[in-house]
């Protein structure tokens, strides 16, 4: 009899603090933006598939009021593809992708890929000058203008250590509250 009110004690006990443990965790979206600083200099005239970037996390990232990643984590991403310049202006990219850091309570976490292009790094003002030029000369000049464009060519991308991208958590997940 004791034996059976001591385990019913334990189980009622156990069972109330389920909702306390289930209370402690903050669910962090998918979606949810990650400011990374590139530790390794990316250039697209240099850098080649299978190349590992390294990051870390630039602030840190709150939800409720409660750290998911803390700044300076250390993050990682291999380099999966790289375009390099071409006619019309076409710039070249890096993109970066399986890009895993370390949530504040050590499990690991995918972020979604990183492009890195002259739109992200903001160093080319004439993105868009080549492929204006090109279809304007396609309009006024004929083929002869649309053969003037492919003559522009785009340049290279490079992105200096210590620079930041935005990336985001790529799947919903919880992280407990400290």
């Amino acid at each position: 009899m004791r034996t059976g009110i001591a385990i019913a004690a334990i189980l009622v006990t156990a069972l109330a603090m389920v909702p306390a443990l289930a209370a402690s965790l903050v669910p962090v979206p998918a979606g949810t933006k990650v400011l990374l600083r590139f530790e390794t200099p990316v250039d697209s005239g240099t850098i080649t598939e299978g190349a590992p970037v390294k990051f870390t996390i630039a602030t840190d990232v709150l939800i409720d009021r409660t750290i998911v990643f803390k700044q300076a984590a250390s993050a990682q991403g291999i380099v999966t593809d790289v375009s390099k310049p071409g006619i019309f202006g076409k710039n070249a990219r890096v993109h970066i992708a399986y890009i895993q850091v370390n949530a504040v309570d050590g499990k690991p976490v995918r972020l979604a890929p990183l492009d890195v292009t002259p739109d992200t790094v903001r160093q080319v003002g004439d993105v868009g000058a080549a492929g204006a030029t090109s279809l304007t000369g396609a309009i006024l000049l004929g083929p002869l203008g649309l053969a003037a464009g492919a003559f522009i060519h785009g340049g290279n991308v490079s992105l200096p250590a210590g620079a930041v991208g935005t990336s985001s958590v790529a799947q919903d997940f919880e992280v407990p509250v400290y």
